[in-house]
């Protein structure tokens, strides 16, 4: 066998089993498309000449049902029987108005149709008038008109009787011209597609071949990835795989914070950074901002939409954008955008979903993880980290200032009198009392230096950098921002503080913790409020805050 040009390359690159196929597929083609098309053609053109029939019909009914009432008022002269005169009149106007709908084009059965038409205004304007007379005089209706009105309803029928015999010639020739139109459709029809078939096999196999490549790469990396970042990063570098030139994002929903977090690609925060996706703008994104997260379902954008509501991150965009809702047991975790200078044809667009489906459970488990571990080290109520995470941290935060020889301070932080606070406002009032607190260090400390809830109403805040003037200052601070603190519907609350440093009062970090509780007992014995520090002769001591500022005794971060 021999062909030319593209088809013998493509000929030659199917395998024999793929030959054969394509062998019994014309034939099944030819075959079913003939089939298909001229019973489809066949289908209408019947189907019009049985519309017409029954029109036809229904036009002959209505004349009949017209006699049959005028003849009983005639013979009764009792006036229910104008009611099927009204009917068939009535009847009779719509079936004429259909029939010129279905012969329009045909001028031999639209003069037919004229015909009868004429035929029956005249009945019908005889009738009145012998209706009205009687009425009028009470006087049946004479022979001579009866007589007439036959003859007209007579020719009426006459001229019916031969538009339906053209009525079904029409339809068979119809049928026979619909049949070859068909035919010969259907096979035009199926050459082509086969044609279309052989050209397109190759390019279709080789596209699919490399889809489900990359998805299976992506798969791989992503069950492979150590953390939910770095599965966030290779979701991203495998969609600029797939949308060459465009940028991607992956959001994710942090319901705690009730904002988005967003990771971009290299130069996505570059190029956009005009847009809500520069990392000077991320801070005010909300998961309302982005559509797909808002809506639970996918969210496309093009240049000159007309949205009643336009999406805060990619609405105001000069670009094509896709999102996909990261979505796990209808709960919206997240989402995937991509924004593309070209249109983002439906190709892309399945795979965009197909892959954001392929890694959203991956991202899911992960982000599960994390939140475990976030939480199994996590205070619920005031969200600083526990007492198993402050261990962890102070070892590893004395471990280094051991190394550096630098001072590490701790202080840890007492309320007062927190029994008597719960007894007189119950333990609502004393959680608020304690996250109060909680939210009143974090904001006084440096990024830095750490705090954690160390238990009951005790906190532990550890200052790396720090030496004893600037820890007692940091204290002195957290007493009077706590002290001045108003919380609604509790009575002022204060806190006693100890504070001891290393190396100066302890070489290990357990005795540096031991030596700042010692300090802050004395606070309490001292009559609470206050802030001691451990001195190097072994009793807590007064720690006035006449020391240089902060600023100058604690290194910034």
């Amino acid at each position: 066998m021999v062909v030319s040009g593209g088809a013998d390359h493509l000929w030659m690159r199917v395998g024999s089993s793929r030959r054969l196929a394509l062998a019994l597929m014309v034939p099944v083609l030819l075959i079913g498309g003939a089939v298909f098309a001229t019973a489809e053609i066949e289908r209408n053109a019947a189907l019009l000449g049985a519309r017409r029939a029954a029109a036809s019909d229904q036009l002959l009914t209505s004349m009949l049902n017209q006699e049959t009432g005028a003849r009983g008022f005639f013979q009764t002269r009792q006036a229910v029987f104008l009611q099927p005169v009204a009917q068939g009149t009535a009847g009779f106007a719509q079936s004429a108005a259909k029939l010129r709908g279905l012969v329009a084009g045909n001028p031999t059965l639209m003069g037919m149709l004229n015909d009868q038409l004429r035929r029956a205004s005249g009945w019908h304007a005889g009738i009145e008038a012998a209706i009205a007379a009687v009425g009028r005089t009470g006087k049946p209706q004479t022979v001579a008109a009866a007589l007439h009105a036959k003859g007209v309803m007579d020719g009426f029928r006459a001229v019916n009787a031969t538009f339906d015999a053209q009525l079904a010639k029409d339809n068979q020739h119809g049928l026979a011209v619909a049949t070859a139109i068909a035919v010969g459709a259907a096979a035009a029809l199926v050459i082509v597609l086969v044609w279309l078939g052989l050209s397109l096999t190759g390019r279709t196999t080789r596209h699919e071949a490399a889809r489900q490549r990359d998805q299976s790469d992506l798969r791989d990396l992503l069950q492979s990835s150590e953390s939910e970042e770095e599965s966030r990063t290779l979701l991203i570098r495998h969609l600029l795989k797939m949308f060459p030139g465009a940028h991607a994002a992956v959001f994710n929903r942090n319901n705690s914070d009730d904002r988005l977090e967003v990771t971009c690609d290299e130069t996505g925060e570059a190029i956009l950074a005009a847009s809500p996706l520069a990392p000077a703008n991320a801070a005010r994104l909300r998961p309302r901002s982005c559509m797909a997260v808002r809506l639970s379902r996918p969210y496309d954008h093009q240049p000159g939409d007309n949205l009643l509501l336009r999406c805060e991150i990619c609405g105001e965009m000069r670009a094509a954008s896709a999102c996909e809702p990261l979505l796990v047991s209808g709960q919206v975790i997240g989402s995937v955008l991509v924004v593309s200078d070209k249109a983002i044809d439906g190709d892309r667009r399945a795979r965009l979903h197909e892959s954001v489906a392929q890694a959203t459970p991956i991202l899911a488990n992960q982000r599960n993880l994390r939140l475990a571990e976030t939480r199994a080290a996590s205070d619920t109520l005031t969200g600083l980290p526990n007492r198993r995470a402050a261990n962890e941290t102070l070892q590893r935060m004395a471990a280094h200032a051991g190394r550096s020889v630098s001072p590490l301070a701790a202080i840890l932080l007492d309320l007062d009198r927190f029994k008597a606070l719960n007894d007189r406002y119950g333990h609502d009032g004393g959680d608020r009392a304690l996250a109060l607190v909680g939210r009143l260090i974090s904001s006084t400390i440096r990024g830095s230096d750490f705090a954690a809830r160390f238990g009951g109403e005790e906190f532990l805040v550890l200052l790396p950098d720090t030496d004893r003037p600037g820890a007692v200052l940091v204290a002195e601070k957290l007493r009077s921002e706590i002290a001045n603190a108003e919380l609604a519907g509790i009575s002022p609350i204060t806190a006693s503080l100890g504070v001891a440093v290393l190396p100066s009062d302890a070489v290990e970090a357990d005795d540096l913790l031991r030596k700042a509780d010692r300090a802050l007992y004395t606070a309490k014995e001292s009559g609470r409020n206050r802030v001691h520090s451990f001195a190097r002769s072994g009793a807590a001591s007064d720690q006035q805050p006449t020391a240089p500022p902060v600023a100058e005794l604690r290194p910034q971060a």
